[in-house]
């Protein structure tokens, strides 16, 4: 005889037992026969639909239903009982309309299975009140439809406000130029005033030589042309010369503006190697050196790029240190990062640095702005040449920052959207 126990087989729960805990089950439990009557009602569908299971069994299922439900109602349970499926299971839970006994609808989720008993199959519906849940869906969805409606009115009006903004600028952009150009010629006319200023006072200088003049009046009288009238012109025509450049200035923003640009792939190494031999002269004069890295392509307009790099590489060569030798480095990166900080391969990074004099950390906020100017004694103009980089980026798509360290040099980070290749044709860097 072995001294180990056999292992007990777990009893069947008797039928009463199981009758008892379908009962107290918290979801409603209803079974219906073929004829659709309810010959199982548990507590938890009592309390869901309000009546007794006296109240209930034997009617039929269409009771537990709104009235627009009932017409097709019968010929989804008879489909169901005869076709492969045993039950619906819980992931396949669906949502659907019962009714209480006060006549109040209701959602409920519902889980159907079928199984023969006695020879004849037998239907069962587990029901749970779905009303807290479908009232945060609901509430959920109108949350969603009012986010979008506002995403929509806020898109709206972000339109509308870029679209004023692109009229305003054109309005502003041709005001510019229609100042800048009415302004040309009473400029001009002053100008030539200037010069016949200039030459009647040759004239009145000549005229106070005659020796028949009192020398004292004589005297005078070159005192007031040579030094008050000839300091006055002197004057004039410097202002007139500095409102001659700022008008020039203002019209070359206003048609950085306007200008219609066509990108393209291009080439970068091309593009500023033949900006940096347009700047040869003043590199040797500077005894500067520029180096350029391996520069990733672009997709932008070559003439607009072009004029970049070259105000950019001729400032760096402008405000060298001349306390020692000058060194700028012109390179580039694939990849760009986004205002938020996140990387952008939509776009590439390129740099201009120099070991010049560098930029005081006020300034920097202001280096974009026209008409801002530091170091005014180092090169000639009138501080609009970075605000129109500034504007030819913003409209070829890229943009532009600076880092400075006074004494020891700036650097200019430009980014441009990156080169596209395919179309028509093999692809191909275009030289620009």
């Amino acid at each position: 005889m072995s001294g180990h126990a056999r292992p007990k087989t777990p009893s069947a729960v008797p039928p009463e037992r199981l009758a008892e805990i379908l009962d107290i089950a918290e979801d409603g439990i209803v079974t219906v026969n073929l004829r659709r009557e309810v010959v199982l009602f548990n507590r938890g569908a009592a309390r869901i639909f309000g009546y007794a299971p006296a109240e209930i069994l034997g009617r039929p299922l269409e009771d537990l239903l709104p009235l627009a439900d009932r017409p097709n109602h019968a010929a989804q349970v008879d489909g169901f009982s005869r076709g492969p499926d045993v039950s619906r299971v819980m992931g396949d839970r669906r949502v659907v309309a019962g009714r209480r006994k006060d006549g109040t609808a209701f959602p409920a989720e519902v889980t159907i299975s079928k199984l023969e008993h006695g020879g004849e199959p037998l239907l069962t519906a587990i029901v749970r009140d779905a009303t807290v849940r479908k009232k945060y869906e609901d509430a959920l969805v109108q949350m969603n439809q009012e986010l979008e409606e506002r995403v929509r009115a806020r898109t709206a009006e972000l339109a509308e406000r870029n679209l004023q903004l692109a009229q305003k600028n054109e309005e502003n952009e041709l005001f510019v130029y229609s100042v800048s150009h009415d302004l040309r010629s009473p400029l001009v006319n002053l100008e030539g005033f200037s010069d016949e200023l200039r030459l009647s006072q040759g004239d009145l200088e000549k005229l106070l030589r005659d020796p028949a003049i009192p020398a004292d009046v004589r005297d005078r009288a070159t005192d007031l042309v040579t030094a008050g009238m000839g300091e006055s012109i002197t004057f004039i025509r410097a202002a007139v010369a500095r409102l001659s450049r700022i008008i020039d200035a203002l019209l070359r923003l206003s048609r950085a503006g306007r200008v219609e640009y066509h990108p393209k792939t291009l080439g970068m190494n091309a593009l500023v190697r033949r900006v940096v031999d347009a700047l040869h002269n003043t590199t040797t004069e500077k005894g500067a050196t520029i180096v350029v890295g391996d520069l990733p392509a672009a997709w932008a307009d070559p003439t607009a790029v072009d004029q970049v790099f070259a105000n950019l590489v001729g400032n760096a060569l402008n405000y060298l240190d001349p306390a020692r030798p000058g060194r700028i480095e012109v390179g580039g990166r694939e990849g760009a990062d986004g205002p938020d900080g996140s990387p952008d391969p939509a776009a590439n990074t390129y740099w201009v640095a120099d070991n010049g004099l560098g930029i005081p950390a006020p300034h920097l906020p202001k280096l974009f702005q026209p008409f801002q100017r530091l170091h005014a004694d180092r090169a000639p103009g009138e501080g609009i040449g970075l605000a129109i980089v500034r504007r030819i980026l913003g409209r070829v798509g890229g943009t532009i920052r600076a880092e400075s360290v006074p004494g020891a040099g700036s650097t200019f980070f430009v980014t441009l959207p990156a080169g596209r290749s395919g179309g028509p044709g093999p692809s191909r860097e275009d030289a620009g």
